[in-house]
């Protein structure tokens, strides 16, 4: 959609009086803390312009240890050609010592390939959380013995050597194991390197510059993992770059969107089993003018609290980031101009995002990493809106009934948003465990940025840690809140989300004023649990209770 296009809309259906923020809203700063954490992204760059150099990297909250307190894991690029450095880059997990700082832990999984994505869960079941990591080059997969990691990449048969970018596990045959999905972008070789400029000026290319590949679907079988993309129905080849996962239509399994970049986005609905692509009739193919955009991060969040996940996806500049709302699970309609998202994210590079309560007022936000692909972008650029190095952007959800509308707040949710970066891999978590949501973000050829949510406690909130009866991630699973004044509040135990990363395993409500609120659960296998009366301003542990004979 043309800029002057999108600000009509905007101002078309924004005609009515913005509600003001809540006090609590405005107190609420988002802190860089650096907490320990002394780790610095290596891309590789050789001045050859390779394509790989300016996509990665990924980040993820695990609890590696099973203290209760949720670890870092960093992922890193490596040298592509030429001189080797010294010592060599590698992945580093960040050990949280439970007092707002992180140490280095060498315990393993210390990937030396050029790391792209990271997925975290427990495939084994067997109590602890494993790692799956996603390379330009062959994939590897980490298996945690208690506190160590052992590279399990070849018993497992996960190993694929193409470019994989997100991943995610996976119950998709609800057979009580743990399958894998992986996202693989473009076919790039180093050997065969393309020569772009823009204008006269040499850069990274554009992805119409290479072919797109087809995904990855892994079956679990046992311990070791068939590759059954084919049988299953993960037929279409796109330049994948984000996975999101859920059961969007409430039928009982989890199905899968990918963000593609500059082809159309794929919806896999799950039919027991087997998937069919949906896209075109759901609407989510495309935005609302019929065109496939550059598609980097995305997630489900269900931000009008209906009971159905929609989905949000990050874009090119120059093109609006998409909200698409589900309509009961049957349909998707592009909203972005409708809930005010279009102006605000029509110049920025959009990639890890996440919906997330911030402010516990009891709906959804939506938090965006940006950062340009093309690291000249600010000499290439001639309206002067774009640039490489961006701020990142707090998106808030005004919660007005039937006419719900996000605000940028990133200017007033405190001076780390005024910093520019080149985001990339996104997570989110309650790292500190004091109840509200803290980001992580880790970008190209520099430190991570760990951002501490400093206020957003001041509301009551709820913390749901589930253990399955089947797999013990129990993953899939489906919880509604409803507070004592009637708001209803729907989340899913999902992996993956966002772009490159993996995030806090435990479900997260902001509940406002509702000192207590009542949980109804729906696990994998459609058992429904009722807990009556939980108080508000804990973490809950959950363990799914024992099928009646």
């Amino acid at each position: 959609m043309p800029r002057i296009l999108c600000v009509l809309a905007a101002l078309l259906v924004g005609c009515t009086t913005e509600p003001e923020p809540t006090s609590t809203a405005l107190s609420i700063r988002y802190t860089e803390v650096s907490a320990g954490i002394d780790f610095d992204h290596y891309n590789g760059f050789s001045g050859e312009y390779y394509y790989v150099e300016t996509f990665g990297p990924g980040s993820a909250f695990i609890d590696y240890d099973g203290d209760g307190w949720l670890d870092i894991y960093l992922v890193n690029g490596t040298y592509l050609k030429g001189l080797a450095p010294d010592p060599l880059p590698t992945n580093q997990l960040y050990r949280n010592r439970g007092d707002g700082t992180f140490a280095r832990a060498d315990v393993g999984a210390t990937d030396m390939g050029y790391g792209m994505g990271v997925a975290a869960a427990d495939y084994d079941n067997d109590g602890d959380t494993d790692l799956y990591i996603t390379n330009f080059g062959p994939n590897a997969l980490y298996r945690n013995e208690g506190g160590y990691f052992v590279d399990a990449t070849q018993e497992t048969g996960v190993g694929d050597r193409r470019w994989s970018t997100s991943s995610a596990f996976l119950d998709y045959d609800l057979d009580g194991d743990l399958d894998l999905f992986a996202t693989n972008y473009v076919d790039f070789d180093l050997n065969r390197n393309v020569l772009c400029k823009e204008g006269r000026i040499r850069t990274y290319c554009r992805p119409q510059a290479y072919e797109p590949v087809g995904d990855l679907l892994y079956r679990n079988d046992g311990g070791r993992f068939t590759d059954v993309t084919d049988e299953a129905g993960i037929e279409l080849a796109g330049r994948g770059l984000g996975v999101a996962l859920s059961d969007f239509d409430r039928d009982g399994d989890t199905d899968i969107y990918v963000a593609n970049d500059g082809t159309m986005n794929f919806l896999y609905e799950n039919r027991r089993g087997h998937f069919a692509e949906i896209g075109l009739q759901t609407g989510t193919r495309y935005n609302e003018d019929g065109r496939a955009e550059a598609g980097m991060g995305v997630d489900f969040g269900d931000y009008d609290n209906d009971g159905y996940q929609d989905i949000f996806v990050t874009n090119f500049g120059f093109e609006t980031n998409t909200l698409y709302r589900n309509s009961e699970g049957t349909y998707f309609a592009d909203v972005s101009a409708e809930v005010a998202l279009a102006e605000p994210t029509y110049d920025p590079l959009g990639f890890g995002t996440k919906f997330l309560d911030y402010d516990n007022d009891a709906d959804l936000d939506l938090f965006v990493a940006n950062g340009h692909v093309l690291d000249l972008m600010d000499d290439i650029d001639t309206t002067g809106n774009l640039s490489y190095y961006q701020t990142n952007q707090l998106l808030r959800n005004d919660g007005r009934e039937g006419s719900r509308r996000f605000v940028d707040v990133s200017s007033r949710s405190g001076t780390s948003f005024s910093v520019k970066n080149v985001g990339r891999g996104t997570a989110v978590a309650d790292y500190d465990n004091d109840g509200d949501i803290d980001l992580l973000v880790n970008g190209v050829a520099d430190p991570p940025r760990l951002l501490r949510n400093d206020g957003g406690n001041q509301q009551h909130w709820l913390i749901v840690e589930l253990v399955g009866a089947g797999h013990l991630d129990a993953l899939g699973t489906i919880v509604t809140a409803t507070a004592a004044g009637g708001t209803r509040q729907t989340r899913e135990r999902q992996s993956g989300g966002s772009y490159l990363s993996a995030h806090d395993p435990r479900l997260h409500f902001g509940l406002g004023d509702a000192t207590q609120s009542d949980l109804e659960i729906r696990w994998p296998d459609g058992q429904i649990q009722y807990l009556k009366d939980v108080a508000s301003d804990q973490i809950l542990r959950v363990v799914q209770p024992e099928a009646e004979p």
